[in-house]
């Protein structure tokens, strides 16, 4: 795991120092890698201790840690593979095909049944498709209240009450602020949708339904840059909302449906 994945997995829990130190690394690796800890911290204009702090969020066990994270990065440059392109709209059209042919019945029956929807993302990618959900929903006749912040995720819970639905957005599935929050969620009996990626994954495990979209890693050959497709999120909700409107559609007969 390289030091670009140890941070996108932590990202919803840095705060602004924490930022400060990361944008820094990413701009200074080669220079970071010859710094001690005191000299890093002048730069970033943060304490050594926050610098410590910052590391161990990410799961580094110290500051040779990290600097051995920065030696084998250097080592291992990212190269942009064209055959990328290919893969990624083989997988967008796999994710189409996949959400058309899943049952959402029992989601959709839950919405039905709810007084509120919320929508929490794991990251920015995951927090564009939560509003992209907000928005679709209009159509659907459905407010939905995105979650953003750490702050706003406690807030949201303290509010939500047995019955509500929850979608729950990530990339891989196994962030652990995520699936932390996915638990709590469940005990207080919210019923949980997650969207994330195909495969084994904590977070399909702790929802109740789980919607998968197909994506891959992608190096765009610039170091501590890495490409997740948002259009691989952004199937899952607009054809799923497109359902939930056939759904209530189907569910008035006295409200026409057109089709073959």
């Amino acid at each position: 795991m390289s030091l670009d994945d140890l941070i996108q997995e932590n990202y919803d829990r840095m705060n602004a120092n924490d930022h400060r130190v990361w944008q820094y690394i990413c701009r200074h690796r080669e220079e970071c890698r010859k710094m001690p800890l005191h000299q890093l911290a002048d730069a970033c204009e943060v304490s050594p201790a926050t610098v410590l702090r910052f590391l161990k969020l990410i799961n580094m066990d110290g500051y040779s840690d990290f600097k051995a994270f920065l030696k084998w990065d250097s080592l291992n440059k990212p190269v942009f593979n064209q055959h990328s392109i290919e893969q990624n709209s083989f997988n967008l059209t796999r994710t189409i095909a996949s959400i058309q042919q899943a049952d959402c019945t029992e989601l959709f029956e839950r919405m039905d049944q709810s007084e509120r929807l919320y929508a929490y993302g794991s990251g920015s990618i995951q927090k564009s498709a939560a509003k992209a959900l907000k928005n679709y929903l209009i159509f659907a006749e459905r407010i939905l209240h995105v979650i953003e912040g750490a702050e706003e995720r406690i807030m949201a819970m303290n509010q939500m009450q047995k019955g509500d639905v929850a979608f729950l957005i990530s990339v891989s599935g196994n962030n652990p602020v995520m699936n932390d929050y996915a638990n709590a969620l469940r005990v207080k009996g919210v019923y949980l949708a997650a969207i994330c990626q195909d495969g084994a994954n904590d977070l399909s495990k702790i929802c109740h339904f789980c919607l998968p979209f197909f994506t891959q890693r992608i190096d765009v050959a610039y170091p501590g840059v890495v490409f997740y497709s948002s259009a691989g999120l952004l199937p899952p909700v607009e054809t799923l909302v497109l359902k939930y409107i056939d759904h209530k559609y189907r569910k008035h007969a006295d409200r026409p449906v057109s089709g073959p």
